[in-house]
């Protein structure tokens, strides 16, 4: 998937790119405040382009490049956006997180991921 960071885009269009792409949700944050997705990325970002992404990129890598490369901070969550995606996964593996997913469902996912 290719994002384009353009200082046009809203935000509600780069989360359900990234939703149809991946399949989690991606929570997008104006300081510590959670954007409502009307906002224009031009406004979180400190600079535009594109950025290539791959699904086996991990989440918490995927998390650090945006912020490293554009400013923006997101956060990676489940497709129902009830939890949080653990750093290790790759994107890919977004949809087997469980629907109203519990610390424990979330723990015995982090086994399955360590390395």
């Amino acid at each position: 998937m290719e994002i384009k960071i353009d200082g046009r885009l809203l935000v509600s269009t780069l989360c359900a790119k990234f939703k149809e792409e991946f399949g989690g949700t991606l929570r997008v944050y104006q300081g510590r405040k959670r954007c409502t997705g009307e906002e224009k990325v031009g406004d979180l970002v400190t600079a535009t382009g594109t950025y290539e992404c791959r699904s086996s990129k991990t989440v918490g890598g995927f998390e650090k490049d945006l912020k490293e490369k554009f400013g923006l901070v997101v956060q990676v969550a489940s497709i129902d956006d009830w939890v949080l995606a653990l750093d290790e996964m790759t994107l890919s593996k977004l949809p087997e997180i469980p629907r109203q997913a519990t610390k424990a469902d979330m723990e015995s996912l982090k086994s399955k991921y360590s390395k």
